[in-house]
């Protein structure tokens, strides 16, 4: 009886392949409802909206070349896995927010299980990779790149030196910037791994990552992009350290660049000066009326 329902819902699924994204639609909404009432970010979540419209496109550009066919056997485990996520999203702490940063991921693997199983679930590698990526906790990713390249020291030392250029009294120590000020003092910056714009250099990272799986731009550009996108994050990071090591004197100024309004209107400069060089490099390869397509 169990086998016959499966069958059915086999051959159902074959002949309407939209369930799928109506599937992906509907958790999406899930999920991002519970993150806002966790976070109340506006900026998490609109990030989060745009990830989810990236997954929701390419599974869409490809929705009829979808192999659905699982088995009993990978669909109970997947809609098992997925009743699980979903239980403990909505029992969510607001202390567990990085883990609500994977349950995506566990979403697109709990679908993907539930229309093709294990076999097949390689047909989702983009849609996976992005799915943990895009949405993978920043502080993570970012921790484990500053203890490779120690993006804070160089951040520090990249200051230093243009805060040197311009005729300020400076010397650089590891992660710090030590300013002398006449009449005022000497006073140190400290440049850790928020101040460093490693938050800023991953999500250029990751809008570039989005644009060259949407266009088909050249090889060369599809590392190129990215770099670019990488050294405007780090760029404007730089700045805004000088703007801290000066500002030290002044606690107000200090505090209000240093916090999240600061910290925004460089995430905001960042993606305009980001969205500029795409439009230019699009509309160079008149690639702007032939998105990629798979």
């Amino acid at each position: 009886m169990i086998k016959q329902e499966f069958k059915d819902y086999k051959k159902i699924a074959k002949n309407n392949g939209l369930w799928l994204l109506t599937s992906l639609l509907f958790l999406s909404i899930f999920h991002l409802s519970i993150a806002w009432k966790i976070t109340n970010n506006i900026d998490q979540l609109t990030t989060n909206i745009l990830f989810y419209g990236a997954i929701f496109w390419l599974l869409w550009q490809r929705k009829s070349k979808i192999n659905i066919r699982s088995n009993f056997f990978s669909s109970l485990i997947g809609l098992s896995l997925l009743i699980i996520l979903i239980i403990k999203a909505i029992f969510l702490f607001n202390f567990e927010s990085d883990l609500l940063s994977l349950i995506p991921f566990g979403f697109a693997i709990s679908l993907a299980l539930i229309a093709s199983g294990f076999k097949d679930l390689g047909q989702y590698g983009k849609e996976l990779f992005f799915a943990w990526f895009l949405f993978f906790p920043t502080g993570v990713i970012g921790n484990f790149i500053d203890s490779i390249v120690r993006i804070t020291v160089l951040n520090a030392k990249f200051a230093t030196y243009f805060l040197y250029y311009l005729g300020f009294n400076v010397t650089n120590r590891g992660n710090e910037v030590l300013l002398s000020l006449p009449n005022l003092g000497e006073y140190q910056a400290i440049v850790d791994y928020p101040c460093a714009g490693m938050p800023m250099i991953l999500l250029m990272l990751k809008l570039s990552l989005l644009l060259v799986s949407f266009f088909p731009v050249e090889k060369s550009q599809c590392f190129s992009i990215p770099m670019v996108s990488i050294a405007i994050g780090f760029f404007l990071g730089v700045i805004r350290v000088c703007i801290l090591t000066l500002v030290i004197p002044e606690q107000s100024t200090f505090d209000y660049w240093h916090g999240a309004e600061g910290s925004q209107i460089f995430s905001t400069v960042a993606i305009m000066i980001f969205s500029g060089f795409a439009y230019w490099i699009l509309n160079k390869e008149g690639l702007l009326d032939h998105p990629h397509t798979t």
